[in-house]
């Protein structure tokens, strides 16, 4: 197979690909054999008709593409093996010439955007702790007490923080319209789930009461309704009341911690969990600043198309989410009060920041060779085994089909991993004495293994968000 490469800027290149006579033959060959076994001609069982015979019985058309198809997924990875180029996304393809010779075809490659590393080692970054104060221990205390309360019923007015259980219906016009009515409606007043003005006025309410409430909906809303103003017939039913749990050591049996019996040790207990949130958060912070000096420290040069098509995928995602919450597009550019323009350059700018983050990432990882062995992801799946009580054999099955999906994952949490432990000092020690003790013989520390997540088979889905790559510092 004879090729010729152009580059045609922006990442993009074009292969024209011979496929010549011997391999186009054994395509169409392939091509006949496989239709032919799908063939029913009568005295024949299905697919066991002679060759010939059945060839009389296929579209001439389906032949042709399926030729075509066959020849294709060769004719592309000797291409890019041969001008050793690493696709970022699918090829375009176009065929140019078709005869019984061969054919032509020019593929239109997208390859990974070029990425040059800067300083990605020896990151000095201060580790900026700080002291629980009293204050958040004590909002801390009462966030257990709040989620320990009991919800009881009330006899007087409804006030904010309680729960009203009641029945509306909205009215505009005084007509009813759709998705304004709901029955036995659970609202907590301060929460502000309806729009405003709605929950003010449902202070002073009582069990088993009438009251019309008047509002205006926001000019940002759905177009039916933006700027107009409603009313809402609401029958209360019931006005329920937290009770909270007086802080006492009743109360801290009842909450089977560990080595913790009265109210001061409570006390210390939780004053540790908000410690403990608070190293986990500047940790996280310290972290996310590194990792952005590395990608500012990379020049990466990223195509329009590769741009644009991450660009739709984001858009897309966005879409499907809106979607999912019962809203359309359009509803949801009246409620932001966003136009198109302003929304497009929001996800182009986000596929930027993605881009470039993955790319970066995945560099390092082609720099220091880091890939993810099968001992390694056979030890994922044994974890995973053990964790959920299931055969191992079990978790490879229903992982099967995703299992590239999954190596990405591994790699992104290793590729984190080692930047922490080239940058972060304290990191650096741990590493240090972990692999005298392996070189030792006294102790191997294991990895810690991520979590098994959804991924899908998009570029996006491989890129390591500054959310997920933080979750290693915890």
């Amino acid at each position: 197979m004879s090729t010729k490469l152009t580059n045609k800027g922006n990442s993009i290149f074009e292969i024209e690909a011979t496929v010549e006579k011997e391999a186009w033959t054994e395509a169409q060959n392939k091509a006949l054999k496989k239709l032919a076994s799908k063939v029913k001609v009568e005295g024949f069982r299905e697919g066991k008709a002679p060759i010939e015979l059945a060839r009389k019985r296929i579209n001439p058309n389906d032949l042709l593409n399926q030729s075509i198809n066959e020849a294709l997924p060769a004719a592309y990875s000797a291409a890019i093996n041969e001008h050793n180029l690493r696709p970022f996304t699918s090829p375009e393809v176009n065929i140019t010439k078709l005869d019984d010779n061969g054919f032509t075809v020019v593929f239109t490659v997208t390859v990974v955007p070029e990425v040059k590393l800067g300083q990605y080692k020896d990151i000095n970054i201060p580790l900026e702790t700080k002291k629980a104060t009293k204050k958040e221990i004590e909002e801390q205390i009462e966030h257990v007490l709040e989620d320990n309360s009991d919800l009881v019923l009330k006899d007087g007015a409804a006030e904010m923080g309680d729960t009203v259980v009641f029945d509306f219906k909205g009215y505009i016009d005084g007509k009813e319209f759709d998705g304004g009515s709901a029955d036995n409606y659970s609202l907590v007043l301060g929460s502000n789930q309806f729009i405003p003005g709605f929950e003010d006025q449902l202070v002073g309410v009582t069990s088993e009461t009438k009251k019309d409430v008047i509002v205006t909906f926001p000019e940002q809303y759905v177009k039916d309704l933006a700027g107009k103003e409603a009313k809402f017939v609401c029958m209360v039913h019931e006005i329920k009341t937290k009770k909270k749990p007086e802080l006492n050591e009743e109360f801290v049996s009842t909450l089977n911690l560990e080595n913790v019996k009265t109210v001061e040790e409570f006390k210390d207990y939780e004053a540790k969990l908000v410690q403990n949130r608070l190293d986990n958060e500047a940790r996280q912070d310290q972290f996310n600043k590194i990792l952005n000096q590395i990608i500012a420290n990379a020049t990466v040069e990223i195509g329009d198309k590769v741009l644009e098509q991450e660009a739709n995928s984001i858009k897309q995602d966005t879409i499907n989410q809106i979607s999912s919450n019962g809203l359309t597009y359009e509803q949801y550019k009246e409620i932001t009060g966003m136009s198109d323009e302003k929304l497009d350059e929001n996800f182009k700018v986000e596929a930027k920041n993605r881009l470039t983050q993955y790319l970066v990432l995945q560099q390092i990882a082609q720099e220091e060779k880091l890939v993810i062995s099968r001992a390694e992801l056979d030890d994922y799946y044994n974890q995973l085994a053990k964790t959920y009580n299931m055969p191992v054999d079990q978790i490879k099955n229903i992982y099967k089909n995703n299992e590239a999906q999954v190596l990405n994952s591994l790699l992104e949490n290793k590729i984190v991993r080692f930047i922490r432990a080239n940058n972060i000092p304290e990191v650096k020690e741990e590493n240090k004495v972990e692999e005298a003790k392996t070189e030792e013989g006294k102790t191997e520390v294991k990895e810690k293994k991520p979590r098994a997540k959804k991924t899908s088979t998009t570029k996006k889905s491989t890129k390591t968000t500054k959310k997920e790559v933080s979750e290693e510092n915890k």
